[in-house]
């Protein structure tokens, strides 16, 4: 039996929700491990790497808060926070993990880029710049998922998480594997 490795790039502050049921029909089956991946673009420059490390913990604690909320708990899990553009970190990280298979929520052309394309036949995109660069550029499959919701993990639980935020009535979390975050560019 071949294991499958799936990535899911997420932006915890635009986060559709819709797209973990999606996500939960594939990891359902036992030889799946779902990749949870949020890419930081900081446009800051930081004295030391403190303030990197506390935003990209925080970012870990959201994920982990999505997959245990979203996901079966007997799903193979792994989060990763990378800091870069968003379309290379997600290009490098289906790279490393050896994915099978990416999905990225797109959110479909936008009312202004729909109203000029009455004026300019073929000037509306379906996808943005970013999902046609992944599409083009990635070594495996990727599905580009239509969603419309976006759910802004730190508004609705707060910044930092603490695990009094969390919500009731789950006796464990499911075992998430946590790597070693990539230092700032």
């Amino acid at each position: 039996m071949k294991r499958e490795r799936v990535l899911l790039p997420l932006d915890i502050r635009k986060c559709p929700l819709e797209i973990f049921p999606l996500v939960e029909g594939i990891a359902r089956r036992p030889e799946v491990t779902v990749i949870l991946l949020h890419v930081m673009h900081l446009n800051i420059v930081a004295q030391d790497n403190r303030l990197y490390r506390e935003v990209e913990l925080e970012a870990r604690r959201h994920l982990e808060r999505l997959a245990w909320h979203y996901l079966p708990l007997t799903t193979s899990i792994i989060l990763h926070v990378r800091v870069g553009k968003p379309a290379e970190q997600i290009l490098a990280e289906a790279r490393v993990e050896n994915v099978d298979l990416i999905i990225i929520p797109t959110y479909g052309p936008s009312f202004w880029s729909r109203l000029v394309s009455v004026w300019k036949p073929g000037a509306c995109r379906l996808v943005s710049a970013r999902t046609e660069r992944i599409m083009r550029d990635a070594p495996c499959a990727v599905y580009a998922a239509p969603v419309k919701s976006r759910f802004n993990c730190e508004e609705a639980w707060g910044w930092p998480m603490t695990r009094k935020n969390r919500e009731p009535g789950r006796s464990s979390e499911p075992s998430i594997t946590h790597t070693p975050a990539l230092e700032p560019n």
